[in-house]
Parts: structure tokens; C-alpha cells; sequence
């Protein structure tokens, strides 16, 4: 099956994640500007959660490609460690932390995105997420505990998760537990203009190919 990048989106429901990995020599940052733009066009709020300054290399990248990152500027991000700020921070978690201070940290902040955007859904974007497990995922304990802690917590539950993963800095541990705590896996090709659904919730949709 194949599917325009907005038929895919429109066909998601609230509550759902959706786990993108990608290569290093792949261009993820033109699904997160598909993306962003479909939010826009649907007026659905987004959030960015930064972890490490991802997001300020996926705007470098679109900009070398000659593409306007304007739209992305008044965003609200989360930021989790780095020094770049990109967007409108609106509140900052410490990742060396323990989990349950995370927890609390990204707590606070969503809510605060709430009572800006004055919606009760929106689309919650993560990148850079496996640099920072990146630490400790020799630990099958510790990637258990942020699994059950921060992934699995009811403080996302109700909103559409997107969680963007760099493949090569994934243990098999950590890969599997996205999988399983994912409704879809997708995975982008070497140019970064098509995904290929690896699950999804309806069978028709396995094996298809989704088209920026």
C-alpha cells in the first residue's frame, strides 16, 4: 500500500506513538517539516522536546537544503541539556537527573504548553531521545526503569507522540521497547522523501510506503 504523508497522519488517533528511526546518512529532518506543516494545516498545537540540541541540527540541515525554517521558529520546545535554543523554550529538563526528576520537570512543562496553546490535544514531538539513553543503556536495568517511568507515563496519554531515533546509537534493547511501546514504527529511506511502515495497527498498512 502506498500513502500520501497526510493520509497516514489523518488516519492517527489520539493516544497513539509513532517511533521513526533513520540512518545517519538519511535527511529525517523533511518528516519533521511534513509534519509540522500538516499540524498547522489541521491547527493542531506541537510541541518540540528537545534532548542535546537536536532539533537546531534538524533546522541547519533544512536551511543547507534551501529550505525556509521560519514556520518552525515560534514552535515551543522542550529543551533537555545542550546550549542552543531554537524556538520558544518554555521549559528546560536536566537529563543527568533521575528519572522521576525528569518526570517532574517534563510535567511542569507540558502543562505550561497547555495553558498556552489552550488546547486538550496536541502533537508531542521528540528528538534526540537516543543520544541521551545513549549513556546508559548498557543497563538493561536502567533502560527497564526509564521505559516504566518516563516512556509508559500517563503524562503523554490522550496526545499523538512522535519519536524520532538515529538507528546506529540504538542498543537492541532499547530498539525493541520502542517497538513494543509504539502502535507505529516507521522507518525513513536514504532520502528522506518516504517512510516504510514496519507496524501499524491496521494490516493492510504492513510493509506500505508513506510519501512525503
Amino acid at each position: 500500500m502506498k500513502l500520501q504523508l497526510g493520509e497516514f497522519l489523518n488516519d492517527i488517533r489520539e493516544g497513539e506513538r509513532i517511533f521513526i528511526e533513520y540512518e545517519s546518512t538519511s535527511h529525517p529532518e523533511l518528516s519533521l517539516d511534513g509534519l509540522v506543516k500538516w499540524s498547522n494545516e489541521e491547527g493542531i498545537p506541537l510541541l518540540i522536546v528537545d534532548m542535546l540540541d537536536t532539533f537546531h541540527l534538524f533546522v541547519q540541515q533544512l536551511r543547507f537544503l534551501g529550505y525556509s525554517t521560519h514556520h518552525l521558529e515560534n514552535l515551543c520546545v522542550i529543551k533537555g541539556g545542550g546550549k542552543v535554543e531554537f524556538g520558544k523554550v518554555i521549559g528546560r529538563v536536566r537529563i543527568m537527573e533521575e528519572f522521576y526528576v525528569q518526570l517532574k520537570e517534563y510535567t511542569d512543562a507540558v502543562r505550561l504548553f497547555f495553558e498556552k496553546v489552550k488546547s486538550d490535544k496536541a502533537v508531542i514531538v521528540f528528538l534526540g531521545t537516543e543520544k541521551f539513553m545513549y549513556s546508559f543503556q548498557e543497563s538493561s536495568y536502567r533502560v527497564e526503569e526509564y521505559f516504566e517511568k518516563v516512556v509508559r507515563s500517563p503524562l503523554f496519554k490522550g496526545n499523538m507522540i512522535f519519536v524520532f531515533a538515529l538507528k546506529g546509537l540504538m542498543s537492541a534493547q532499547v530498539k525493541a521497547l520502542w517497538y513494543e511501546s509504539s502502535t507505529r514504527v516507521l522507518e525513513i529511506n536514504g532520502r528522506g522523501d518516504r517512510f516504510f511502515i514496519k507496524k501499524a495497527p491496521k494490516l493492510d498498512h504492513l510493509d506500505g510506503v508513506i510519501e512525503l
